[in-house]
Order: structure tokens, then sequence, then C-alpha cells
């Protein structure tokens, strides 16, 4: 391995990415086009499989022109959850658009079947909604001749993106996915850890064009390029990449900003399911050991900063925002529920919200309030949690690119009164991905301690209550 590296292809919601890290867990290179979904109208997320497939090629073998695809130990691929492919196995080409995980237009999908909320999340870990994948396959049959055409002939396959690519890798000689991925489709049942046939029915989904579900990290084929035969060794989930890169275990608590924010809580081997959170399964490399996450999201975190410049009409740099955030006077009060409230409330009936706002207000002003109002939601689901019985240590691990803003760390840290640890490097899903390919490997790998940072709250215990009552009283009158 001394002169070897992991590539780690990762598919995020804007861009298809590329990177060769080395065995000291350092990125030697990288390469990355941004792809971002086509949004043609409110509630609309999409791709279209053959670009997304060809953008993620040309920057895989881009990379690998560049390090020489003699170098690579091995290949590791993670994706975006809930979004889904369907193709045809015969032909290899998509039959219906890949409805993303922010996709929510399979809402009559959804409200027909006829499990109810708590059979569902008892046998998925998750909620029957429009974003997770089963509804949207159940849409796409309903909407796409050829998806049903390809679904009566016996010829269609749906699995996540990861799926898909490597699906493509291997010339179609592996149809596979991972627990992680697997259990976003509301069609694989946490508790037998298998497909279920009674989920397939009740959504309407053929059994048969899913993908047999390997672990995280084993023998996923190989893919052959200019003579050489690449292993692939890891199909995962983002979130769940970047937590193995945090080495968060039993315990420990996570949030990841992204275009939407996640709050992970490792319950160890524990299967807890608890109304309002998600139950999610941790990666492995063993079929055997399975661990468990309770998981909240706030379904929107960066995308909020493109909504203010595009809906808003406001105009900043969100390189900047920390030094905008200081030019604050008067900070709005402001709920960011782009696409409803996730955890624990579940409310697709509110919208953004805002207080405070005259015609003094500034842009610092928007800024500030908008950051303050993730780090609300993110605070909402870790005090749920603590109430019913998970404690929270210190410290709170995170991760994400808007982590990289000091004003809503700090925010964070003072509405929990607990220490954020941070790590300066913000690619915690693909060196996730890369640390999880080098321990089926049996490959040392470092990782992050050594270049943490932490954040401690300045605001004392009672000023953090008195704050947090403020923010739920501006939270329950948005729902009224």
């Amino acid at each position: 391995m001394n002169e070897k590296y992991i590539v780690a292809l990762d598919q995020g919601t804007s861009s298809c990415r590329a990177f060769a890290i080395n065995q000291k867990g350092e990125v030697q290179a990288c390469k990355h086009k941004v792809f971002s979904p086509q949004r043609p109208a409110k509630g609309k997320s999409e791709y279209n499989a053959t670009q997304l497939l060809k953008v993620q090629l040309e920057v895989l073998h881009a990379l690998l022109d560049e390090i020489g695809p003699d170098q690579v130990a091995s290949l590791g691929v993670c994706s975006q959850r809930s979004s889904i492919v369907l193709w045809d196995k015969k032909t290899g080409h998509a039959v219906a658009p890949v409805l993303t995980w922010e996709d929510g237009r399979a809402v009559q999908e959804s409200a027909q079947v006829s499990l109810t909320q708590e059979q569902v999340h008892k046998q998925t870990g998750l909620f029957n909604t429009p974003y997770f994948s089963a509804p949207k396959i159940a849409w796409c049959l309903k909407n796409c001749p050829a998806a049903a055409q390809a679904a009566q002939a016996g010829t269609l396959l749906a699995a996540p993106i990861a799926s898909y690519f490597i699906w493509h890798l291997t010339k179609g000689t592996v149809f596979a996915t991972d627990p992680t991925l697997a259990q976003r489709t509301l069609l694989w049942n946490i508790q037998t850890r298998q497909w279920d046939e009674s989920l397939c029915q009740a959504f309407g989904v053929p059994f048969s064009c899913l993908p047999v579900v390997y672990s995280s990290a084993t023998d996923y084929g190989s893919h052959l390029y200019k003579g050489v035969n690449i292993p692939i060794r890891t199909c995962v989930a983002d979130q769940q990449a970047a937590a193995i890169y945090q080495g968060l275990s039993a315990g420990k608590t996570s949030i990841n900003y992204g275009t939407g924010a996640f709050v992970l809580h490792h319950t160890g081997s524990k299967l807890t399911i608890l109304p309002g959170m998600l139950s999610s399964v941790t990666a492995t490399t063993q079929p055997a050991q399975q661990n468990f996450l309770l998981e909240g999201p706030v379904f929107a975190a960066g995308s909020v900063l493109q909504w203010l410049q595009q809906v808003k009409g406001l105009s900043f740099n969100v390189e900047q925002i920390d030094s905008i955030c200081a030019q604050a006077q008067n900070p709005v009060l402001f709920l960011p529920a782009l696409g409803g409230l996730g955890a624990p409330y579940w409310d697709y009936t509110v919208g953004p919200i805002s207080q405070n706002v005259t015609q003094q207000t500034s842009v610092a002003d928007w800024v500030s309030g908008t950051l303050s109002g993730i780090a609300g939601l993110v605070a909402d689901i870790i005090y749920y949690l603590h109430l019913n019985g998970c404690k929270i240590a210190d410290p709170v691990y995170v991760s994400g690119g808007l982590g990289q803003s000091a004003y809503l760390l700090q925010r964070q840290a003072d509405l929990l009164q607990k220490t954020l640890r941070f790590h300066v490097q913000t690619e915690n899903t693909v060196l996730g991905t890369a640390l999880l390919t080098a321990k089926f490997l049996g490959y040392p790998m470092q990782v992050w301690e050594n270049t943490a940072r932490t954040i401690s709250p300045r605001i004392t215990p009672q000023q953090t209550r008195q704050e947090y009552e403020n923010w739920q009283k501006f939270v329950q009158n948005c729902r009224k």
C-alpha cells in the first residue's frame, strides 16, 4: 500500500467527485465537476441518469489518468441517500428521471399506502414520506411508460445512485447495494435486515427489481480501465461514511451541515425506535455486526443560503458569511423550513417564516438570523433526544461544508451548552469511504484526531435556557 491509493467516488447533491487518498489519510489528487439536479417546479428535483453517469465517469477517469490506474489499491463508492435510479438491465439505459432525495412529487403514491406510519416506522426505522425511494419508484412506474414496460418485461432494475454506478463500472456484472442505502428505499426491513415483500406489495414495487444487499465493505467486483482491473470494495451512504471518518461510536453524537443538516446519535448494537426520529444502520465490514443510529434531519441548511439569494434576492458571498454576520445589528428571527420541518416535527405544512423584518433589516441581519435558525432546528433534535433518554456526551462531532462557519458553530455550541469538535478537513464523506475501504483491506490509515479544533459555549446555561425558550415559542407560533 506504500505507493498505492484508495480512490473514493462521491456523488453528492450538487457535484460528482473522485479523490485519491494515501495511507496517511491525505488527499493526494482530486477531480470534480458541478452537477446539480434540475428543479423544474416546486417540489421536483431530478437528474438525467445518462448525463449523471457520463459526468461521474469523466471525473473518475480523469483522476485515474492523473495517478495511473495501476496505482489504485481499491475503489470505494458513496452517494446521497434516497435518490433512486430506474434502468433496464438489457440496455443499461435509464427508464425514468433520477428523482433525488429532495423530490417530493410522489405525495399521492405515499398517501395510498395502506400501512400506518407506526407500522412503516417499526419495519423500516423511517416514515412513509415521498422523500424516500419507494414512493418515487411507484410514481415512476405510473408516469414513465418505459419504466412500466421494463417492469412488465421483468428487466427493470431500481437502486440507489452508488449501485447504478457500480453496475456500470462492472459492466452489469454486479447489481448490489449495502444496508445504509437499502434502508432509505423504505423496502428494507431494519428488523430482519432483508428486503420485505410486504413493503414491496404495499408500495407497488416489484421485488425482482431490487439489488442484492452486501456489507458496506466487501467485494463489489472490479472496474477495467486501460487494461487494469481496479477492485471495488465499498458501497455506502454519504452520512454513514462521514460518521465512519468522525469515529462515531456508541453514545456519541454528530452533526453534519450540508445541503441539509443531519444529527446522528450512535446507539450501539441496540436498535432504538423512537417516535419523531429515524432509526438508521451504520456502515459495516461484517454482515453479522450491525450497529444503529438515531437520526434527525433538518431539511434545509446550506440550501437556505441559496434561497436567500435566489428567492429573496439578497446579494452576498457565501464564502464570507462569518464577516457578514459580524455586521448584523438586529438579526431576523427566521424559521428556515424549506420543504417543511424535519425531525422531530415532521410537519410539511410549514414554510419559511420570519419576524423582526423592517425597512432597516440588512443582508447581515438576514444571514445571521438564518444561521441561528439552522442552529435552532438542530438544537430541537438534540434536546428531543436528551428528553427521550439519550445521553448527549461532550464533545459533539461536526462536519460538512457549512460547518466551516465559525458563527454557526458558536451559535450551536451556545444553544446546546456543548463543546463541538470540528475537523479542518471538510471531506469527511470521501475520507470515511476511504477509511472503510482500508479497514476491509487490512491497510492502516490515519484519521483526524490531531487536526481537530473545538468550539465551546460562550454564554451561561441561564442565557441558553432563555434563548431556547424564545426559539421554541417562535417555532410553536409558526406551526399554528
